[in-house]
């Protein structure tokens, strides 16, 4: 990989991308006078950052900046890391050996919070906290028994939305005492019938998938619970009685809301036919905004903002402009095998999971980094992953990894000085 130095006019974009938007909030937001320090100890050697500010007589000053210019060598360090793959793996969890497997967790089973890392596996739903600097707490391991299979989960406020293989959408939430540790407490908000494979939500509208089945519910309170709206059948021109369109030919692979909550789109596969498709429907407006045919088949939808809508395929990843109705951008993964799943920081960064992981820039053609997940090739590689900043979560068949890229200890100061010059 060819090195390149970064200037002045790219600071802000690293930062952008790598750092919490409060950081860089506060960096903004100071004091004018801050700024102007700020961008003058970058030229600085790291370890002099604050010696640096010899002239600020203020303690308070002195105090409110120390945290903050300190923050910068976490961003290179981090930064750093990312691009040399360099990271502490971390087995969180391995699942029970089984002899039988009846089901398997759909590429919408992991969801990452700042707080939390939920996840689900058999018949258990399992979160761990994060510290302060999002590292998994491993003795702080929370687990809901569900009783049944859980495939797919949507995040939702401050609270998780689950749908199982009974037909049965359920309402998590974690709670916690003084007397008692945190435990992880559900509510059954409505039951479809038939088993659910995928499952998202917003604050207001629940969409379930089973086999071509996809419905609309309104969601209100646990109380109330759900009432259906609307149900569509993926591949199938009219409605017709259930029992007939019903295909089982046809799977639904994915779906997923738009930022806004008023629109969704969903991927499914017709094996018969050997192709693929996907639809966007608008909630409010009950209409049917596009069907699309693909080449190839889609595995994970999702919306980056209200118009544009990444499509991990498996082969290529692509990007769908509403406003052209056309594919704007994409990209070749045939190298890296087969895709199963994908997440984004809903800015220029986005991974795909194979049988590793695989980081991408929107604004480059071909792929920054890999990452090893496992030590050996598993069966069923990356099932769904997660990340932020400074962590990436897998699901495996079997296991939860974490790779931690904040540590210092992989950080090699001849590298680093030549990749960011005379700002390190």
């Amino acid at each position: 990989m060819s090195v390149k130095y970064i200037f002045p006019n790219e600071i802000l974009e690293i930062i952008f991308n790598f750092c919490d938007v409060c950081t860089l909030y506060q960096l903004t937001m100071v004091c004018r006078q801050f700024n102007i320090v700020a961008c003058d100890t970058l030229n600085k050697k790291s370890q002099h950052l604050f010696v640096s500010i010899t002239n600020q007589k203020s303690k308070k000053f002195g105090e409110r900046c120390k945290p903050l210019l300190s923050s910068y060598n976490s961003i290179f360090i981090t930064y750093y890391n990312w691009i040399y793959a360099r990271y502490k793996r971390s087995e969180v969890y391995e699942a029970e050996e089984r002899h039988v497997i009846y089901y398997e967790t759909s590429n919408q089973s992991l969801q990452m919070t700042k707080n939390t890392v939920w996840f689900c596996e058999d018949g258990n739903f399992l979160a761990y906290n994060r510290a302060d600097n999002g590292t998994i707490k491993k003795d702080e391991k929370i687990v809901g028994n569900n009783y049944t299979f859980i495939k797919s989960i949507a995040h939702c406020d401050d609270y998780i939305i689950s749908g199982d293989v009974a037909g049965i959408i359920k309402h998590w939430r974690i709670e916690s005492g003084k007397d008692r540790r945190n435990n992880l407490k559900y509510s059954e908000i409505h039951d479809v019938d038939t088993k659910i494979d995928f499952i998202d939500a917003t604050s207001q509208h629940i969409t379930s998938a089973s086999k071509n089945l996809i419905k609309i519910l309104k969601y209100t309170d646990d109380k109330k619970g759900c009432t259906e709206e609307k149900q569509i059948f993926c591949g199938v021109d009219v409605e017709q009685p259930e029992d007939y369109c019903f295909d089982d030919q046809i799977y639904v692979t994915s779906i997923s809301f738009d930022p806004i909550g008023t629109k969704f789109a969903a991927s499914f596969n017709d094996y018969d036919q050997s192709s693929s498709s996907f639809l966007i429907y608008d909630i409010e407006k009950s209409y049917q905004v596009m069907e699309k045919e693909c080449e190839e088949s889609c595995c994970q939808l999702l919306w980056e903002d209200p118009y544009t809508i990444l499509m991990c395929f498996e082969k290529s990843i692509k990007k769908m402009d509403m406003r052209v109705s056309d594919y704007v951008r994409t990209w070749n993964s045939s190298q890296y095998e087969y895709s199963f799943c994908c997440s984004s920081d809903n800015m220029y960064t986005f991974m795909t999971g194979h049988y590793e992981c695989v980081l991408w820039d929107q604004r480059q053609s071909v792929a920054i980094q890999t990452y090893d997940v496992v030590h050996s090739v598993s069966s069923r590689g990356i099932i769904s992953l997660a990340f932020d900043s400074g962590h990436m979560y897998a699901i495996t068949r079997n296991f939860l990894y974490e790779l931690d890229f904040t540590e210092r200890h992989h950080f090699k100061h001849k590298k680093i000085k030549k990749l960011f010059g005379n700002f390190y």
